[in-house]
């Protein structure tokens, strides 16, 4: 995350400190002494007082610096985080109410602690991209802080916030061009989920630190992860020494039964004997709560597993050791607000990987209840 400059620092210190005992025209500190509270030479503090002295905030006489005037508390606008229609805890696929919330949930948390508040706004009444209604964004200007995901889903969107010049934190699953934005000098701070599906590789690799030493894939057929991760997952078998063979990577198609689903994989693991699995489950199946995953499946508990986020997770008895397949919104969505927050001009773009945290702490770090 990249930090303020030393002169804005410097600024922002000595805002606080008027605000604070000095009365209206009391008298600064000296420079030296000054100086030497910030941690600064004299001359770089003496650049911030000719800043404030050119804003009225302070007069510098040969008698000394003197406040003007007290200074006011400087109201920090909410942030603002777009969401695809009213019914965002109804959205699917790509703007899934899970990220959605989690999005919401960090943006609060840093939002909270800098003294501000989070508003959410619709893009649209029904959650049709081609429906966007522009007159929404009528408020938002230079100064508006804004977060979403999911911008190649309206691309007038993108387009609509680079010319308002916002301030914006965006997670999309290509970079953002950034030249784009440097035409309008707009602020902005990006997480791309590039070629994410590698994340296949990295799982095999973490389930073979776990102690496995034969994994398999059993994952939804329509995702882009099991539509281009096979590479990455043979790759990291490959480099692991373990044994690859079809059986290894096994896809189903969505709306399968659970017990139907369930089945399969008993089917998959009589044939491979596994000892490490990832399972990318449709995060919007419902799971019976008495579902037995173990007894359904076969598979001894000790197994080594990274199931994907869906209600999968609810089944009763799952081991410590299950680690998920987490993309930290939560987090990335903390440090987005953090940047809009921080004043920074500057324009920033990271790739937003894929992490393998264990069941107990995944749910500790998201309230994850299905």
């Amino acid at each position: 995350m990249p930090l303020p400059s030393k002169q804005e620092m410097i600024y922002t210190y000595l805002l606080e400190m008027f605000q604070g005992d000095i009365p209206q025209n009391g008298r600064l500190p000296s420079e030296n002494e000054l100086a030497t509270r910030i941690g600064v030479a004299r001359r770089t503090l003496r650049y911030t007082l000719q800043r404030l002295e050119n804003e009225g905030f302070i007069v510098r006489t040969n008698h000394g610096t003197f406040l003007r005037s007290k200074v006011k508390k400087k109201e920090i606008q909410p942030i603002t985080v777009l969401v695809p229609c009213p019914d965002y805890l109804a959205a699917t696929g790509y703007w899934s109410s899970f990220l959605i919330h989690q999005m919401l949930l960090g943006a609060m948390e840093s939002a909270v602690r800098a003294g501000t508040y989070v508003v959410t706004l619709p893009i649209t009444i029904n959650n049709n991209p081609n429906d966007l209604d522009l007159r929404q964004f009528n408020h938002l200007d230079q100064d508006s802080m804004v977060m979403t995901h999911g911008v190649e889903w309206a691309p007038q969107l993108l387009q609509t916030l680079n010319e308002r010049g916002c301030r914006c934190g965006l997670v999309s699953s290509r970079p953002i061009p950034l030249k784009e934005f440097s035409r309008y000098g707009t602020p902005l701070f990006n997480y791309h989920l590039s070629d994410y599906w590698e994340c296949l590789g990295s799982g095999v690799k973490q389930l073979v630190q776990d102690g496995a030493h034969q994994v398999v894939y059993f994952g939804r057929a329509s995702t882009d992860i099991s539509k281009h991760g096979k590479a990455y997952f043979m790759k990291a078998c490959r480099e692991l020494g373990l044994e690859f063979s079809e059986d290894s990577f096994v896809l189903f198609e969505n709306n399968i039964p659970p017990h139907k689903l369930l089945s399969m994989l008993r089917d998959v693991y009589q044939k491979t004997r596994f000892d490490g699995l990832i399972f990318d489950n449709d995060v919007f199946t419902e799971i019976p709560a008495d579902l037995d995953f173990f007894k359904e499946t076969g598979i001894p508990p000790e197994t080594r597993m990274i199931f994907s986020v869906s209600e999968m997770l609810k089944c009763p008895g799952l081991p410590p050791h299950t680690r998920v397949l987490h993309r930290p919104q939560k987090k990335i969505a903390g440090q987005l607000a953090e940047f809009l927050l921080s004043g920074d001009k500057g324009q920033y773009a990271h790739r937003l990987l894929y992490e393998f945290p264990f069941l107990e702490e995944f749910l500790q770090r998201t309230g994850f209840e299905g």
